[in-house]
């Protein structure tokens, strides 16, 4: 069977090509997926600080969530200084290091209380002494600090900044800021910091500075000679207890260095498992549509095996090793790309920000692998579809169908098709009416596989509505529209696989456009509208210093200071029976004269209750959580720490400020810098003059403050606006992908239907039809198929768009960019024409009697 198989695919190139196209692509984006996954799991960063350490003891990052995806909190979760103590007792520990870090800025001292910020191109962090023996970082020059006054600089960061030992330099945290002599340089372990640069201070220094002096960043251990690092880390783990710490040894220290590097291995593994199963859906659809067409134009010759006595098992063998050589060779070929495409996505994401410019990609072979089976299996059961009804029927009948395309469609398949089409409706527009939230969100997003697949399932019904709407047009060309009418009406299954992927392609760029184009729009609006406050200010440092609200109270004619702080919280709950620990953006606030700054549009409960083991949540996350005023939520905030809190009111404006409201001293005290964002001002209410007392003050502030910013609300961006634009940015990469894929699809199918009618053509032209006719027939023809194509594309796209807009808004009605939507719509346009119209061209080139004839 695989000898006459190999034989059919050499003497019909053409329909197979398509499929082998289909194939290689599909494999390549399925292995770009699997490449992301596995490197969500292995890859990392190299230690850079700790490079010296044999085992180094940090908090859990991670929340153990059964059966499900561990979400990284959002926070550094430290350690109780108490337990370097019970390391200290473990055998094969040498010396044990209490490492205390401390995020800052570095101002140049230049005479003003302001200083001159210098620019770094790496965060700086604030250590003890002690822990440059973790590097370990040898002295280069002078000596190390001696008292609370004195500091050693990476020798980096010292050419950096233009210093040298002896010199005065301005370290702030926060708005907070303390001039050190430079006591000494030192040069870090194999030849500079990459990722960071360092300042070390006296042990007592580093942890005053430091928030939280009762609780260590991490603890370094060196470990006694000839000690195996694997089996020092795990007496380490098992002796320490009351808290649960993690031990790191080797190269997978650096997630403990490097919060950002195992923030985003979850981020890929989330985004490529989500990512994966939709591009794997898309693929197998795609090439299910490749394969049927290239079936559906050999029916006569599969018919003429049935008439010769072929049974339908041996048609299925036939299809299914044709299938299989096709496939496999396009599977094996695609894998290779696959390697760079994920590069490729790779760049992107660091490009957008949420991936570190030297994040790694873990080049394993699993993934190729993976999709070469996926592939092939996709492959082969879209064969086995597409070669069923041509196989099932009666020998005696088998020529007969292949001449004429059979008109109606069986009830199984339109039962199916509707099946699926009210199951994509429901799941788009009625499951945001009763399950709101981010569940009914992916749903939305999620159903227009379903409606394309039961659009794909009655596009032939499509094209023949289609062409029964033109044909009083197409017939003003009397020959060329009487020959495209005729054929769009007879042949609607042929026609219907260029209408499915030219849809599906139409569809997933205007449903992804409006959906982000909603929640920007609208984030933006709940932005503009929910700072009510004179002033804002915010800092060009790391944050503002927690003291600074009462220092701006006190300027002359503040009336209401509102501090601002934000991080991420998690919060789990049950869904579809299964526990989830979702992320969510979160911002501290004090209730106090809130009224005056910030209109958050409270739908429930009341802000003034905001005190305590309280919470606020934004609609949208207490619908997803299934939360109302008066129940309790079950949070982590964003060092790991767990709440029970009472919701006391609910709100609407979730996407400008984040989805979470926590009392702003329980928010500040569990995150890395205690800091906050802005302070929103505003005057009193005296009517006489206090805004020019208020602004010349918040002036005279900033000028004695480093990196001290006063904006007015229309300059204040709201802070969740870079988490959305990333959000959105990766959205749109990540489906940019798959609708190249389509639109890679889309030409293939056309070109492959259209030069599959050059016998058609070449019967044509014997029978007196003119290369100009026939042409004019393939235009009006197109016509048909991007209309029919065009309107499927935007019926499938609104009823997703409008359920992502009732679960983000709460409102029936997408934002729509029309010029954006009508060059969707052109260019679609134009790619099907430009598909169908070269083809012909080409088909029409030869003699009409070798077309005829070179094809049986």
């Amino acid at each position: 069977m695989f000898d006459i198989a190999w034989s059919t695919i050499k003497n019909r190139k053409g329909g197979f090509v398509a499929a082998f196209i289909a194939v290689v692509c599909g494999s390549a984006v399925i292995t770009a997926c699997g490449v992301l996954f596995v490197s969500g799991l292995l890859s990392g960063v190299a230690p850079e600080r700790y490079a010296g350490a044999t085992v180094m003891v940090g908090g859990r990052q991670t929340k153990d969530v059964k059966e499900n995806f561990d979400p990284y909190y959002a926070e550094r979760v430290t350690v109780p200084a108490s337990v370097a103590e019970q390391i200290s007792r473990v055998d094969g520990v040498e010396k044990v290091v209490r490492d205390h870090s401390v995020e800052m800025t570095l101002q140049k001292d230049d005479g003003s209380a302001r200083g001159e910020p210098v620019p770094l191109e790496h965060p700086l962090y604030g250590h003890g002494w002690s822990s440059a023996a973790l590097g370990p970082f040898e002295l280069a020059e002078g000596a190390e600090p001696g008292g609370a006054g004195e500091t050693v600089l990476d020798a980096g960061l010292a050419r950096a900044a233009g210093v040298e030992v002896g010199d005065t330099v301005r370290l702030s945290v926060g708005t907070t800021p303390q001039d050190y002599k430079v006591a000494g340089l030192v040069d870090a372990p194999g030849g500079g910091l990459d990722r960071q640069s360092a300042a070390f201070f006296t042990d007592a220094r580093a942890a005053g500075l430091s928030q939280r002096p009762d609780r260590l960043t991490a603890i370094g251990v060196l470990g006694e000679d000839g000690t195996d690092a694997g089996e020092l880390a795990g007496r380490i783990e098992a002796a320490v207890t009351g808290t649960d710490v993690v031990a790191y040894t080797g190269d997978a220290i650096g997630d403990l260095e490097f919060l950002d590097v195992g923030q985003s291995r979850g981020f890929l593994v989330m985004l490529s498992a989500s990512f994966g199963g939709t591009a794997l859906g898309v693929v197998v659809f795609v090439v299910s549509s490749t394969l049927g067409l290239a079936i559906h134009q050999r029916r006569r010759e599969l018919a003429m095996l049935r008439a010769v006595a072929a049974t339908p098992r041996q048609v299925h063998k036939l299809i299914g090793s044709e299938v299989l050589l096709v496939a496999g060779a396009g599977a094996v070929l695609g894998a290779a790309p696959g390697f760079l495409v994920a590069g490729l996505l790779r760049d992107a994401f660091a490009d957008v920000g949420v991936l570190p410019a030297d994040f790694e990609l873990s080049f394993n072979p699993l993934p190729a692998v993976a999709a070469v089976l996926l592939s092939v299996l996709g492959a082969l059961l879209a064969g086995f579809i597409a070669a069923r009804r041509i196989a099932k029927i009666k020998p005696v009948e088998a020529l007969s169908e292949s001449q004429v395309e059979k008109g109606e469609l069986g009830r199984t398949r339109k039962a199916v098709a509707l099946a699926l089409l009210g199951l994509g409706l429901v799941t788009s527009i009625v499951l945001p009416l009763l399950i709101p939230g981010q569940l009914a969100i992916a749903g939305a997003g999620g159903s227009l596989l379903l409606l394309m697949v039961g659009s794909a399932l009655i596009s032939p019904v499509l094209v023949q509505t289609t062409t029964r709407l033109l044909t009083p047009l197409l017939m003003r060309s009397k020959v060329s529209g009487y020959l495209a009418a005729a054929n769009s009406t007879a042949n609607a299954r042929r026609l219907s696989s260029a209408v499915v992927p030219l849809a599906l392609g139409t569809a997933m760029a205007l449903m992804q456009l409006s959906m982000l184009n909603t929640v920007e729009v609208t984030a933006k609006e709940q932005a503009a509208t929910g700072v009510v406050s004179d002033y804002v200010v915010t800092s060009g440092t790391t944050g503002l210093s927690t003291d600074l609200a009462q220092k701006v109270r006190a300027v002359d004619g503040v009336g209401a200071v509102t501090p601002v702080a934000r991080s991420q919280v998690l919060i789990t709950y049950v869904e579809i029976d299964k526990p989830v620990s979702n992320p969510f953006s979160a911002q501290g606030l004090e209730p106090r004269d809130l009224d005056r700054t910030l209109d958050l549009d409270v739908r429930e409960g009341s802000l003034d209750e905001l005190r305590g083991d309280t919470v606020a949540l934004s609609r949208i996350a207490a619908d997803t959580a299934r939360l109302d005023v008066g129940d309790t939520a079950d949070v982590d905030l964003g060092d790991g720490t767990h709440k029970e809190l009472k919701v006391v009111a609910l709100y609407g404006k979730g996407l400008g400020f984040g989805d979470v409201t926590l009392p702003h001293g329980m928010l500040t005290e569990h995150t890395a810098n205690q800091q906050d964002t802005a302070l929103l001002v505003t005057g009193e209410d005296d009517g006489g003059g206090a805004g020019g007392k208020v602004e010349s003050g918040l002036a005279d502030l900033a000028d004695g403050t480093p990196g001290l910013v006063v904006q007015s609300p229309e300059e204040f961006g709201a802070v969740e606006q870079g988490e959305f634009t990333q959000q959105s940015s990766t959205s749109l990469i990540a489906n940019a992908l798959l609708i190249l894929y389509v639109l890679i699809a889309v030409v293939n199918t056309l070109v492959m239907a259209t030069t599959g009618r050059s016998r058609e053509f070449g019967m044509l032209r014997l029978i007196g039809t003119s290369k100009q006719q026939t042409r004019r027939m393939m235009f009006l023809e197109s016509w048909v198929v991007i209309l029919t194509a065009v309107v499927v594309g935007i019926a499938i796209a609104i009823p997703p768009a409008v359920g992502a807009a009732l679960g983000t808004t709460g409102q029936p009605i997408p934002y729509v960019e029309p010029l954006a939507w009508g060059g969707i719509v052109v260019f679609v346009a134009l790619l099907g024409w430009l598909s169908i119209s070269l083809p012909t061209r080409s088909a029409l080139r030869g003699r009409p009697i070798d077309a005829v004839y070179a094809t049986e």
